[in-house]
């Protein structure tokens, strides 16, 4: 897997943020918010847990080359490498952004509504998801995973259509309740879709798995 211009901007996130953390770190508190629960409280721990963030942050950007070349079906990777390479970005930017808006909060917890930035980051997520995820092939680490999709490519070419247009309606909605609805409504709404997108794929990979082996 080659390193691409992606990749590089994702390592530019990376350094931008830990230049960005060492120029603050003395002047933040010694206790910083590092949880945000939706009923508004907030949970505080040492501000040097922000190092830590920032190298599991730093550390996912080797691990997405380390992942296809241990997964028995890493050849996979080669058919989905848009979606697997956005994918990497995504996520280096989404962690990097947290942790940012961390710190930006530190001397005022409620700066920010975080529970609606994290739904609405997840919304656009399930939306990115759910447009690739019908051109995912079979792998042991990117898609639906179940023993059922695993043992049968058909059952993992339909289940992967079926998923990529839940993520995408659940994406959608949970984008609309984010950005109309009140924060105690908004979770309830994005763990109904959530959960609800994970059990039927689960179920549909079961069931097409039983239409297409019902005589073994």
């Amino acid at each position: 897997m080659k390193f691409k211009k992606t990749d590089i901007i994702a390592v530019l996130v990376v350094v931008a943020s830990l230049v960005h953390l060492i120029i603050v770190y003395p002047s933040l508190p010694a206790q910083v918010v590092t949880n945000w629960g939706f009923n508004g409280n907030v949970d505080y721990s040492s501000k040097s847990m922000l190092w830590l963030l920032w190298a599991i942050n730093a550390g996912m950007i080797p691990l997405f080359f380390v992942i296809p070349k241990i997964d028995p079906k890493g050849k996979s990777y080669a058919k989905v490498d848009g979606f697997y390479t956005y994918f990497r970005l995504a996520m280096v930017v989404f962690l990097a952004v947290m942790m940012e808006i961390t710190i930006l909060s530190a001397n005022d917890p409620y700066r920010f509504n975080v529970g609606k930035i994290s739904v609405l980051g997840l919304s656009l997520l399930f939306i990115f998801i759910g447009n690739y995820l019908p051109k995912c092939k079979q792998s042991f680490t990117m898609g639906i995973k179940t023993m059922w999709t695993l043992s049968d490519e058909r059952v993992w070419n339909k289940t992967h259509r079926l998923g990529g247009v839940l993520f995408v309606i659940s994406g959608v909605v949970t984008l609309a309740a984010a950005l109309f609805l009140s924060e105690k409504l908004m979770f309830a709404v994005t763990m109904v879709f959530t959960l609800g997108t994970c059990i039927v794929t689960i179920v549909y990979s079961y069931l097409l798995y039983r239409k297409y082996n019902q005589d073994k």
